[in-house]
């Protein structure tokens, strides 16, 4: 092989030369959506350990008030509601006044707000502020993916969502062993408190960042117009795409059994005999120790399956599977060490696919209706998924036992994989009637 050739491989499998070359083609504006790419990432993670916080206070919270499993479930339940009634509206806003306010004010509320629920008195007070909280993230779910997919072209935008998608681990990881540490040392009120002073400090640097124009990496890659921000009416247009529709079908499983996640420190607590301490901290290594496989999925699949338009969905099938297999053999073994190797795995293996789940997102709309189509995914996963995979894990483990209600992951993940698999197919078959115009 000729050292051009070999120069011109060693590049395409060099995963820092793909990013820095997957932005525009000026060093200074590489640099720019790095430092966009850097920022919204740890915004991101702020936005999960906010959310996932309570996940690791599960236990104290319910010794001090005496709730039930169903209104723990409620809490989370009501939590995500607040995102359904949030997306669409930051949506909107969005497309009249531009990402960057919208975001701006959505971090400072959900900042306060997450701090407020330390001061929060009986079942009423931490409603409110887990509402006002999630209302206030749902700015970040929904603007983010659009405003990242703005920004770099979409030959690697697979792998820079793999990137982002990093901020669920993180956070996670963050909340459960930060909250679970916190709780135990200070009371579980503190955990609240320091959990809500990040955002602050991070919304100063949003400030100074730059927003990029809508369908902006498309239009400067042909040389042609940015796309117009379109009203209400239009964004609805996002419903008439086949594929969007049935990736949304999927995601509805998917984070379905994503947010029964919050319940494995209490499984690992009462059916193996793990204290809350421990359970939390597991879930947290877990989450750190598997953040390689998005990564290494991001890029392997970017490199692999972008010429094929049915492989991201293939992927996302084949990964959630092997997930649903994992949890059910770990939900049922009566051997500790047993389930913790099998959630390490379950875990592992969806995360191979994490960045694709935001891909499909913007990719199965025109860039005009980027905006609105992260907005209503939020709607049909973390709002509509969060409210029913919580409520239902607490009203079955109220009724039978939660080693019994877990199970809904499982089942859940098994259906998402079905579903992708049904969209890979479509698009092998007739990929114009299901995806708009290759990008």
């Amino acid at each position: 092989m000729s050292s051009s050739r070999d120069s011109a491989l060693a590049s395409q499998l060099n995963p820092a030369d793909c990013l820095a070359g997957a932005a525009d083609s000026t060093s200074s504006r590489d640099w720019a959506a790095h430092a966009s790419l850097a920022l919204l990432l740890a915004l991101g993670v702020v936005c999960v350990m906010d959310a996932m916080i309570i996940a690791s206070l599960l236990t104290p919270i319910k010794n001090e008030f005496g709730f039930s499993d169903e209104q723990i479930g409620r809490l989370s339940s009501l939590f995500t509601f607040a995102g359904i009634v949030g997306a669409p509206v930051f949506g909107f806003l969005a497309n009249r006044l531009g990402r960057k306010a919208v975001l701006l004010t959505g971090v400072l509320l959900w900042s306060v707000a997450a701090a407020a629920t330390g001061l929060a008195e009986g079942f009423a007070g931490l409603l409110l502020w887990r509402i006002v909280t999630g209302f206030g993230e749902a700015a970040y779910n929904s603007l983010a993916p659009s405003w990242l997919a703005d920004l770099y072209r979409p030959k690697w935008r697979n792998l820079v969502f793999s990137l982002y998608m990093l901020k669920n681990k993180i956070g996670a990881a963050l909340a459960l062993a930060v909250g679970g540490w916190v709780a135990a040392q200070y009371g579980w009120r503190a955990a609240f408190f320091v959990a809500g002073v990040p955002g602050l400090a991070l919304a100063l640097a949003l400030v100074w960042v730059r927003e990029p124009e809508l369908g902006g990496s498309e239009a400067r890659a042909a040389g042609g117009a940015k796309a117009e921000r379109p009203d209400f009416r239009a964004s609805l247009a996002v419903f008439r795409s086949p594929g969007y529709v049935l990736h949304g079908a999927a995601l509805v499983f998917f984070f379905t059994a994503m947010s029964v996640q919050m319940w494995i420190p209490a499984f690992l607590h009462r059916v193996h005999g793990l204290a809350n301490q421990q359970a939390s901290a597991f879930l947290a290594q877990t989450l750190l120790f598997t953040l390689p496989a998005g990564l290494i999925g991001g890029y392997l699949s970017s490199l692999l399956l972008r010429p094929y338009r049915w492989g991201f969905p293939a992927f996302l099938s084949s990964t959630s599977v092997i997930a649903a297999a994992a949890f059910t053999l770990a939900y049922t073994t009566a051997d500790l060490a047993l389930a913790q190797i099998l959630i390490v795995a379950a875990i592992a293996s969806f995360g191979l696919s994490a960045g694709t789940l935001t891909t499909l997102v913007v990719e199965t709309v025109p860039p005009r209706l980027r905006n609105s189509a992260a907005a209503f995914s939020v709607v049909l996963t973390s709002g509509v998924a969060g409210v029913i995979g919580p409520e239902l894990v607490g009203i079955l483990s109220d009724r039978y036992s939660l080693a019994t209600a877990v199970l809904v992951a499982p089942a859940c993940y098994l259906a998402a994989g079905l579903v992708w698999l049904g969209l890979a197919v479509a698009i092998k078959l007739s990929p114009a009637r299901v995806l708009p115009s290759a990008s």
